[in-house]
């Protein structure tokens, strides 16, 4: 089965679902992995915050945010 495939598969599911999917997914990681992972998602958000905080990242309103994002959402 091809990723494209599992990934339709996938989105059809209800939310719960995904939800647990991606708990199984994300336990399937070394402790390392996941550790490294996290990591650099925080290294990623203090830039971000640094950034925002000196002007050199504009914010939106999360309404419009999550409107954009069902936009392209599947039905």
């Amino acid at each position: 089965m091809s990723v494209t495939a599992i990934q339709d598969e996938v989105l059809g599911l209800p939310a719960t679902e995904r939800a647990r999917l991606l708990d199984l997914l994300w336990g399937s990681f070394s402790k390392p992995e996941q550790q490294t992972r996290e990591a650099a998602w925080a290294a990623e958000s203090e830039r971000r915050i640094d950034a925002f905080d000196a002007g050199k990242l504009t914010a939106r309103d999360a309404a419009e945010v999550f409107a954009d994002l069902k936009k392209g959402l599947p039905k």
